[in-house]
């Protein structure tokens, strides 16, 4: 680590409703879109799994597909994009002997706006909502969705933002091919303000519920939370990203809940990934994390039962912890530190309750860069210089997303924060080489970046890639400890880091420190 000189730096220790678009002006019900009676495609169609399923869900889901233009690839799982819903959300009971199908047998309509989706949301008609374009819900609101339900973006693509879906006391609901996003509220990166108390997709005391192929980002508190007894669900092919508090399940001190999470990639992401808390029977395979700056999946409650295979683990603090039962295998762990990852012996046999073929780890990374998320992503690369603003007047409103966005990018990137004290945990991964962060008035004082936590737990600023340059920037642990533990403002593990005009309140911390 190099500093330049300034006069600045110092080392200080610390302490069906009207008015609904039918499918762009056609009414599609269910005899069928692209003239294809979705009754008379043969008695069965297969599952992602293998297995046999009544047509009217195959079909619809068959349909769907075609209509958003959903890729034709397949793996060692089956197809990437699924006509069938997968895992347990696939189970079968005697009210859905098909397991989950949402608005099979139901109309199919296009919506383009809140007003429009929060009414079709709430029929009490099974129904298939295509969401069409950007719908921007306000305040982070979440919209309730009722029973027998798939929403699902359409051809060109759906985005819900600054809110979310909310799936309460229901069954029976599919969500997949949408982007939430951007809710957010700036300063507030724990989500803890009582406006910030939303969720991309909160699913309360339900059963059977798909959530697939969705992006996730800058989202206010949750992006995804499965609680309260809910069961017999399958969250895959998802992509979530750059966000403080991921995926939680729980809320409940039960052990029934029922969960698969598949083929789902998480990239900069602080904790809950997930956080499996009170999971009676949880099969996690062909999941990505890279990138985890708190932990990663967490058994928590001493009954969770989870299986956990052919993995990726990668850049990631604490990747496999817990105090439940986990029986893990073929999992790639790389670039981890923390706990040792949990392995306490056999727990249950996922294959006793659904068919499903694990893709070799090895093969994971590049599966879900091509094919986790909505058919059109918006993780597109940043653009060289990117500005970051708690009022929203920049590209981003928090460091944390920026350097996500950076760490993904195919060039180097320089970021620049507007004046503001920004509450958070940055880190700088291996894939954000030559990244250059900047206050943007040049006087160190103007931008703060600060947290509090021990070097048992995190710095505030962890640099991980190389040659890295802050500049005109404060880092502050303010956190009041006793010797040996510190309060690092930094960790730095990069080569060539440079300080330039930067102001240290707390401790400094080398490679192999606070690991």
């Amino acid at each position: 680590m190099s500093f330049k000189p300034s006069h600045s730096v110092a080392r200080v220790s610390a302490g069906s409703p009207p008015g609904f678009r039918r499918n762009r002006g056609r009414h599609v019900t269910a005899a069928g879109v692209l003239g294809v009676p979705l009754l008379a495609l043969g008695a069965f169609v297969p599952s992602a799994a293998g297995a046999a399923v009544p047509t009217a869900a195959g079909s619809t889901g068959s349909t769907l597909l075609q209509q958003i233009q959903a890729p034709s690839t397949t793996t060692a799982d089956g197809p990437v994009w699924s006509p069938t819903a997968t895992g347990f959300a696939s189970t079968p009971t005697a009210e859905l002997p098909a397991g989950t199908t949402g608005g099979a047998g139901g109309d199919v309509i296009t919506v383009d706006d809140a007003a429009e989706l929060t009414a079709a949301a709430a029929s009490a008609e099974p129904l298939t909502i295509l969401v069409d374009g950007t719908i921007d819900v306000g305040d982070g609101s979440m919209i309730k969705v009722t029973a027998n339900k798939t929403i699902a973006g359409g051809p060109d693509g759906g985005e819900i933002v600054d809110g979310g879906l909310f799936v309460d006391r229901v069954s029976n609901v599919i969500i997949r091919n949408l982007t939430f996003r951007d809710s957010f509220i700036g300063a507030d990166w724990d989500g803890k303000s009582p406006e910030n108390d939303n969720d991309g997709i909160r699913i309360d005391t339900s059963h059977h519920v798909w959530v697939d192929h969705n992006e996730f980002a800058r989202l206010g508190d949750g992006q995804l939370d499965i609680r309260k007894d809910s069961t017999a669900v399958t969250a895959s092919w998802n992509y979530f990203r750059d966000h403080n508090k991921t995926l939680g399940v729980g809320w409940t001190d039960n052990v029934v809940t029922t969960l698969t999470l598949h083929h789902n990639r998480f990239s900069n992401v602080h904790q809950r990934n997930g956080s499996l808390d009170n999971v009676a029977s949880g099969h996690v395979y062909n999941n990505w994390l890279s990138g985890v700056s708190s932990y990663g999946m967490n058994a928590r409650g001493a009954e969770t039962q989870l299986v956990v295979e052919s993995n990726v683990f990668e850049h990631a603090r604490n990747p496999l912890i817990g105090e439940g039962s986990v029986f893990q295998q073929d999992n790639i762990f790389v670039d981890v530190w923390g706990e040792q990852p949990r392995d306490t012996g056999a727990t249950f046999d996922a294959s006793a309750n659904y068919a499903y073929t694990a893709d070799p780890a090895g093969d994971v990374r590049k599966l879900l860069t091509k094919d986790a998320g909505p058919v059109h992503p918006t993780d597109d690369d940043a653009e060289r210089r990117i500005t970051v603003a708690q009022d929203g007047s920049g590209d981003y409103m928090s460091v944390h997303a920026a350097v996500g966005a950076a760490s993904r990018s195919s060039h180097p990137v320089e970021i620049v924060i507007q004046p503001g004290t920004y509450r958070e945990v940055v880190s700088i991964w291996p894939d954000a080489d030559h990244l250059t962060i900047v206050g943007a008035t040049g006087d160190p004082e103007d931008v703060v970046i600060t947290y509090d936590k021990s070097s048992s737990e995190w710095p505030t600023v962890n640099v991980l890639a190389d040659d890295v340059t802050l500049q005109s920037l404060t880092l502050e642990n303010p956190l009041e400890v006793s010797a040996p533990k510190k309060a690092p403002a930094l960790r730095d593990a990069g080569t060539g880091t440079t300080l330039d005009d930067v102001v240290l309140l707390g401790d400094v911390l080398t490679e192999g420190e606070a690991r």
